[in-house]
């Protein structure tokens, strides 16, 4: 689309009343590429192409949006969406220049060969399968996505962004005399396939094989309110969905949130802080500007257990006391985006690891989280743990399985005991009001000094 076209839509919408208008153009590839029983089983390709369309009227937001860009199909959905305003008046608005920006990208998805690709795919069932014969099945992926948007509003604002991610994701399944265990792992940037350049795929596929191993022989664990240590990396997931959603102005503003109106206010212990940063460089969940077209921030959420900020979004800025910080989020064109997070993680501290170990009676260490739920308005969750081993008296014991971490998320914020200084920060997926986007999620290890387990024993 041309810069006259962005300008005549908006101008259609001011003229029919609107006191906000946004034109939001994407096009976008993705390929998926997996890899079972040792054959190449999954190519597939989507694209897409299309516009929404967001307008204000006082604190009314409308949108819709369409993959049919034909001029009079896009005036006459704006003219729909604008038909009951009743103030008509004559505007002329002229957007800024265009302003271009996207991180660079050595080796783009399309340079790097297809039979390249398929080789790193077998060549990663293979290191698994030679391992040893207890592995029953490998299933290997690449997700590729390259997204190309515009956006153009009212206020002038005229931008264009290219975002290139990838993905790259194996899991490992093993048999047992009498069980069965699966470890996935994965790795992914806001990259092309130069990536790979600092992956060791050979020792990670090793150590992800040796773990789904090691976990033939977990036991069941009785469960009880007990000190856990969770991971670093994904371990976050905890962080993410307990207390990340809940600082979202989506959340917060209409006040459904357990963090609103708390700012300035100690919601943690003085271990934690809680930063979401949508700048840093090349990240799977970041970029040079968010969906609003605001460049994205350094956001400190939670400051040595002083809740300091919260996460806005363009619209809801007009709703609350603070200023957009670069936060606006959509998976795509069909979705009106909100306040969403992006690189969120808990900053690193100094305690140590073995400490924390030698601190427990009896706890369990949390080496992998999986999925769970959490209500923003009570901040109450539920969390299974995919991978984890028993302490007894200061020491690891042998693995454990079927549990799952409930509590509460102002209590786990306030029981934040020891943190590490061992920061990983990992990939992944969140589900909200503007669909399904790329976030990453990290913490150090660190050591809650109480946590309801729930057991199997």
């Amino acid at each position: 689309m041309k810069k006259n076209e962005f300008e005549e839509y908006i101008n259609i919408a001011l003229s029919n009343g609107a006191d906000f208008a946004e034109i939001y153009y994407e096009e976008s590839i993705g390929n998926f590429y997996q890899l079972i029983d040792s054959k190449l089983d999954t190519i597939n390709t989507n694209i897409k192409k299309g516009i929404g369309i967001r307008i204000r009227k006082g604190e009314n937001i409308l949108y819709t949006s369409t993959n049919n860009l034909l001029k009079e199909n896009i005036i006459n959905l704006i003219n729909k969406l604008t038909k009951n305003f009743k103030e008509k008046k004559q505007v002329s608005i002229c957007l800024d220049n265009l302003k271009e920006c996207s991180e660079k990208i050595e080796i783009p998805h399309n340079k790097y060969p297809i039979n390249e690709k398929k080789d790193f795919l077998y060549k990663t069932d293979q290191i698994a399968r030679n391992y040893s014969k207890l592995v029953s099945q490998v299933s290997v992926f690449f997700n590729e996505s390259d997204r190309e948007y515009t956006i153009a509003n009212s206020e002038g604002k005229f931008i264009k962004n290219n975002k290139c991610l990838t993905r790259f994701g194996f899991t490992v399944y093993v048999k047992g005399e009498t069980s069965t265990e699966e470890e996935f792992r994965d790795y992914a940037a806001g990259k092309g396939y130069e990536m790979f350049e600092q992956y060791n795929l050979e020792e990670n596929v090793k150590k992800a094989t040796e773990t789904a191993i090691k976990k033939l022989d977990a036991k069941y664990y009785k469960g009880g309110e007990i000190p856990v240590i969770i991971s670093n990396g994904f371990g976050a997931v905890i962080f993410h969905e307990a207390c990340g959603h809940g600082l979202e102005a989506t959340s917060v503003v209409p006040n459904i949130s357990v963090f609103s109106n708390m700012l300035n206010k100690k919601v943690a212990s003085d271990k934690v802080t809680l930063i979401d940063d949508g700048t840093i460089p090349y990240s799977w969940g970041g970029t040079l500007i968010d969906d609003e077209g605001n460049e994205t921030q350094k956001n400190i959420l939670i400051e040595n257990g002083i809740l300091k900020n919260y996460l806005i979004d363009n619209l809801n800025s007009k709703n609350i006391d603070l200023k957009c910080n670069g936060c606006g989020r959509r998976e795509d064109y069909n979705y009106s985006p909100t306040s969403r997070m992006s690189n969120t993680y808990l900053a690193p501290g100094n305690d140590k690891i073995e400490d924390m170990i030698k601190s427990i009676k009896e706890g369990i260490y949390c080496l992998k989280m999986s999925g769970g739920s959490v209500d923003t308005s009570t901040g109450d969750f539920n969390f299974a743990v995919e991978t984890a081993r028993l302490i007894k008296n200061g020491k690891l014991e042998h693995y454990i399985k079927g549990v799952s971490l409930i509590g509460n998320s102002k209590e786990i914020l306030k029981n934040v005991e020891m943190v590490s200084d061992d920061l990983v920060i990992d990939a992944g997926y969140c589900g909200s009001k503007s669909g399904l986007i790329k976030v990453t999620i990290g913490q150090p290890t660190i050591k809650v000094s109480k946590i309801l387990v729930g057991g199997k024993e």
